[in-house]
């Protein structure tokens, strides 16, 4: 066996230990049942904007959701502003004590950031610990989709901002094409499958899974979003075959995780997980990208790239490169970045090591992540930094401490700092006197930035 390969098993074996209290409260809410709290799903309340942390703050950061309640954006590759940025979409989740069980409900909000009000939209059974009900905005500030669970199937909705649900999606919401015309999406009620928190919630006992270790009929759909109409873009057999030798990942099942079309509208890259491989514990990932019609599949990250150390792959504003953490020959975790078919793998910002979840703003002078507790960078309070890294200049400022309750595992609350597209501002997660709130950076003061 690779001596990578051990190492890996013990760290998830390790982790496994440390994350079972979850699996032993996930039991106990099914026991219980669906925990329900909205008392009016047409709320609507106060959110002023309020300074997070002054005295600390490098540029100025404001909470703009209430104070009374759990708040969350998507992911740090969903840009949660509307399309005039005078409008903030979050999610907002009944508890964060445990994952969701199914018939656990959130609420789609809206946050008018002009008059600071917070407007409940929709309620959904669609959601999960780490990516809510994954709310997008639409070609305008009156359209946003997300998540739900409609007659005991999960897929994604049309919203109106005014009026609520206007149509049910044949397709799920994953990666929207920038011009929110299609989603790009695995099947989410597989998504759990490979990382609890990312798709919508499991049953306790038959959980669902995929028949064939390379399926024909599961892989990449194509949702169009104006006619609600989803196609299998292709399948998991297909993307396997073209990926050329798998030996190494013979005997598992393939499932699709995360998908990102490209700034340029023209390739979308898709993280696959592999369950089930002998002699490999946990879910080998690798990295692949193709065109918006399925063709042209390209191995970016290879799995034996990718186990030496790695997470978090996001395109740059180019269209052309992927940025992710990575520990290139075994050497400290890095920011990196390569070519859509893996090609030109360089390091970005040398010397700096890599953490979170990294984005390089719409200019690409700047660098923005966060950090895991794990990683090395949590202060005394166990607060974790947002980290601004001007690629120019090769300098790094820590723009403010988040604290996110140390947390581990799928109940985790992680910052996803995710920039507006303009690149003059961003918003993150984190915990403000108990409760998981939703933050707002302003750039604009920074250089080339105003």
């Amino acid at each position: 066996m690779n001596t990578q390969i051990l190492i890996n098993n013990l760290k998830f074996l390790k982790r496994s230990v440390r994350e079972s209290p979850d699996i032993i409260r996930n039991v106990l809410a099914h026991m219980r049942g669906p925990t329900n709290i909205w008392p009016d799903p047409a709320a609507t309340r106060e959110s002023p904007a309020r300074p997070y942390r002054p005295a600390e703050d490098l540029i100025p950061v404001h909470v703009v959701t209430p104070p009374d309640g759990h708040y969350m954006t998507t992911f740090f590759d969903v840009n949660p502003f509307s399309p005039s940025g005078r409008y903030l979409a979050v999610t907002q989740v009944p508890f964060i004590n445990r994952i969701p069980i199914p018939g656990d409900r959130a609420r789609v909000c809206v946050i008018d950031l002009d008059e600071g009000r917070c407007d409940v939209i929709h309620e959904t059974a669609g959601w999960g610990a780490q990516l809510g009900a994954n709310v997008h905005w639409g070609q305008t500030d009156d359209l946003l989709f997300c998540n739900d669970v409609i007659n005991g199937r999960a897929t994604g909705v049309r919203l109106s901002r005014n009026a609520g649900l206007d149509q049910v999606l044949d397709g799920p919401v994953y990666g929207m094409s920038p011009d929110a015309r299609y989603s790009y999406a695995p099947n989410i009620e597989y998504v759990n499958a490979i990382i609890p928190g990312y798709g919508v919630a499991d049953p306790l006992l038959n959980k669902p899974r995929q028949r064939e270790k390379t399926s024909r009929t599961e892989g990449i759909w194509r949702t169009d979003l104006a006619t609600g109409r989803k196609a299998l873009l292709i399948s998991m057999h297909d993307i396997v075959l073209a990926l050329g030798d798998q030996s190494e990942l013979a005997g598992g099942s393939y499932y699709v995780f995360n998908v990102k079309v490209n700034p340029s509208n023209d390739r979308l890259f898709a993280v696959i997980f592999s369950t089930g491989v002998p002699l490999r514990a946990g879910t080998p990932v690798q990295l692949i990208t193709m065109r918006l019609d399925g063709s042209d599949v390209r191995l970016a990250m290879p799995d034996r790239l990718w186990r030496v150390g790695g997470h978090h792959p996001n395109w740059t504003p180019d269209g052309e490169h992927i940025l992710m953490n990575l520990r290139p020959k075994g050497e400290q975790m890095a920011f990196v970045q390569f070519r859509s078919d893996g090609s030109e793998l360089s390091i970005v910002a040398p010397g700096h090591k890599g953490s979170g979840h990294p984005s390089i703003d719409c200019s690409g002078r700047y660098l923005l992540t966060d950090s895991y507790t794990v990683e090395g960078f949590k202060n005394e309070r166990n607060d974790v930094p947002l980290r601004l890294i001007d690629l120019e200049k090769n300098e790094e400022r820590h723009v403010t401490w988040v604290h996110t309750k140390d947390l581990l595992g799928p109940r985790r609350i992680d910052p996803h700092p995710v920039w507006a597209p303009d690149g003059k501002r961003f918003a993150f997660n984190g915990t403000v006197n108990g409760y998981r709130q939703v933050m707002i950076g302003d750039t604009r003061g920074l250089p080339s930035n105003g």
